[in-house]
């Protein structure tokens, strides 16, 4: 094929040839032809078709070029009316076979521009085809093309330094034979339902078993492309994550272990100062009493950060509890609501709900994303005194809102707002927070196949959004 390719590019040409090469071959095939055609003129007595001139047409066009071609034709077209036009050995011509002439001429010329339009298609996807292997074979990442099946059909050489095996031993072998059986059945999964998906692309984080037996984590980007004819197969771009995957993992467990640390102490300061209050509750000594309030409240705001922190971790290792079952939500709402409502002094919460069956869910969680949403909405509204709670039904979806006249956020920034650690520029300053807490709302709510996102203008305020299924 690569070859068929290479010779209908015209790699193999003589148009850049000297003048009696790129000319004098033409016409000895001319001559050639013509002599051909003389001796079944003699031995048949009538003139033969003119497709051999036709061919002789074709091979100067795809070798010699055009005007070599053009040249040809002219030539062609002389030798027809002498040779084989009446009367014969003469070049004398009347009007009907001066039409034939003409039309020899016109689809010699036809002939010539469809090979050279062909010519140049053909060296444009030569062109292509080079820069792509140049691209391939160049590329740091690993790269794989898949049939609908899984196994592979081609590899880049760059696979043998991530892997250690040559792309010729990971041809011959199983597709999974290399897997880790911690990722295999999850990895098949998401294969061969992204198979079913034209033009659809998911990135895959697993373990493989290098040549040196040691196992690595890869981060694969899969693309289906088997409805694309060119290329007819899914397309898979991988890179060793290995040092990434340990260094989070210390991460993690650095996190999980401080934060675990830090609440012991803090859960005993929460104690006494729960003691300290109830014993100065009816002291007239309202100093002290507003010290140990502030102190509560601030052990209350460091416990949550380690929480968020807690459940950051968990989430990222797949180990965060959910207990899925139907619930009201409208009761959870209106329950937090009237919670959240009793510590605020200055904002006024406002609820508006639509009626609403029991949804599938976990309770817990959903009242997490709840209170963050509030919690947020107060902190980022300061100048402002009311906070607006809704739903709708849309669809399969309830659809909950949240929303506050505060600061709002930048329509440059929102689509970053539920990144892990993300503040908003204009808040980081002013408003304490880790910047986990969208982050954590984001993960609860893909958990429930649901979405979440928000609505904003800078100096008008915000309205957070999060959809559940039915």
């Amino acid at each position: 094929m690569w070859g068929l390719k290479k010779f209908l590019a015209g790699s193999t040409n003589f148009i850049n040839s000297p003048f009696y090469i790129k000319y004098g071959i033409p016409l000895l095939l001319l001559i050639w032809v013509t002599l051909l055609k003389l001796i079944l003129f003699k031995y048949i007595g009538q003139p033969t078709p003119f497709l051999l001139y036709f061919a002789v047409i074709i091979i100067t066009a795809r070798y010699f070029g055009e005007i070599s071609a053009l040249v040809i034709i002219f030539c062609a077209a002389l030798v027809v009316n002498f040779f084989f036009l009446y009367p014969y050995d003469s070049f004398s011509i009347d009007t009907g076979h001066l039409v034939q002439t003409g039309i020899f001429v016109l689809e010699c010329s036809f002939i010539v521009g469809l090979s050279a339009a062909l010519r140049k298609t053909v060296q444009k996807m030569h062109q292509r085809d080079m820069v792509f292997k140049a691209l391939v074979e160049k590329s740091a990442e690993g790269i794989t093309m898949h049939n609908a099946d899984g196994m592979r059909i081609y590899c880049s050489p760059s696979v043998e330094e991530i892997l250690g095996y040559t792309p010729e031993e990971l041809l011959k072998q199983d597709p999974w034979a290399y897997s880790h059986e911690g990722e295999l059945l999850y990895a098949k999964e998401q294969f061969y339902r992204l198979a079913s998906h034209p033009g659809k692309t998911i990135t895959i984080l697993h373990r493989v078993r290098h040549k040196n037996d040691k196992w690595i984590w890869l981060e694969s980007r899969l693309t289906n492309l088997l409805h694309e004819p060119m290329v007819n197969a899914i397309i898979s771009n991988f890179t060793d994550v290995t040092d990434r995957v340990y260094l989070e993992k210390q991460r993690e467990d650095f996190i999980g272990v401080a934060s675990h640390e830090l609440k012991t102490p803090l859960t005993s300061l929460k104690a006494f100062t729960q003691v300290l209050e109830n014993r100065f509750k009816n002291s007239t000594d309202t100093s002290s009493h507003e010290i140990i309030t502030k102190i509560d409240y601030q052990v209350n705001r460091i416990v949550s950060m380690i929480n968020d922190m807690l459940d950051v971790s968990s989430l990222q290792a797949g180990g965060l509890n959910f207990n899925i079952s139907k619930f009201d939500l409208n009761e959870l709402i209106n329950e937090l609501s009237q919670a959240l409502q009793q510590s605020m002094r200055k904002h006024r919460i406002v609820v508006n709900l639509a009626p609403l069956d029991a949804i599938p869910g976990d309770r817990d969680r959903i009242g997490q994303i709840i209170n963050n949403l509030i919690a947020n909405a107060v902190k980022y509204s300061p100048a402002a005194d009311t906070i607006n709670i809704s739903s709708k039904i849309d669809g399969d979806y309830v659809t909950v809102s949240v929303q506050d006249y505060g600061i709002g956020i930048p329509e440059d920034e929102q689509k970053s707002i539920f990144e892990k650690f993300y503040r908003v520029g204009n808040s980081q300053k002013a408003f304490q927070g880790l910047g986990l807490g969208l982050f954590i709302c984001y993960q609860i709510v893909e958990i429930h196949k649901g979405k979440i996102g928000v609505i904003s203008h800078p100096g008008e305020g915000s309205t957070f959004w999060f959809s559940l299924p039915l």
